[in-house]
């Protein structure tokens, strides 16, 4: 049986002010309910580098939530290790279902989300009706919103991450300066 499931702070947890997006589920993830869990995705590496978690390891994303206020949830909600294979199509199908699952997950939060960070553009770019030929990484511009984006999400700071993935074709540097960006917002 599936452990997956989005990951948000509890109303004993603090506040949560970030959550990371996700494209959808590896199978790791699915099998361990610890986002980010194949062992070739940089994501901890990635955060840990940007002063953001203690330890690169996949089991950081309890951690974060009960401890530091971070989220963490996915675009679509079915496991695969290839992005590819989820179509513009079927992204698109999901997208009511998203936007009415952020929308309430912000709602449960009370004000206190100050920013979703989508991880990899393709998730925010498929998320317009045309979809966006070109988005660049770190905080996107508030004009710049999918035509269904919920209003209560209206004043949260959006970012788009490099994708941590190994088959994403960046330089470590291009890769961990929008984290860096992140790291410092975050912690001042």
């Amino acid at each position: 049986m599936a452990r997956y499931e989005a990951k948000l702070p509890r109303p004993c947890d603090p506040s949560c002010h970030t959550i990371f997006i996700g494209h959808n589920p590896s199978m790791a993830t699915w099998n361990t309910g610890h986002y980010f869990a194949n062992p070739s995705n940089r994501f901890w590496t990635l955060l840990h580098r940007a002063g953001l978690c203690g330890h690169p390891e996949a089991n950081q994303d309890d951690h974060l939530v009960q401890t530091r206020g971070f989220g963490f949830c996915d675009v679509m909600e079915a496991p695969g290790s290839d992005a590819q294979q989820l179509t513009r199509n079927l992204m698109r199908q999901n997208i009511p279902v998203f936007m009415k699952r952020i929308e309430k997950y912000a709602t449960s939060m009370n004000g206190t989300l100050k920013r979703v960070c989508f991880i990899g553009k393709r998730q925010w770019k498929h998320l317009f009706d045309h979809q966006l030929p070109r988005c660049s990484h770190g905080i996107q511009s508030t004009d710049l919103r999918p035509e269904q984006w919920p209003e209560i999400l209206s004043g949260v700071e959006v970012w788009v991450m490099p994708s941590p993935s190994g088959r994403a074709v960046l330089s470590q540097e291009e890769r961990q300066a929008t984290y860096n960006d992140l790291g410092s917002a975050i912690n001042g």
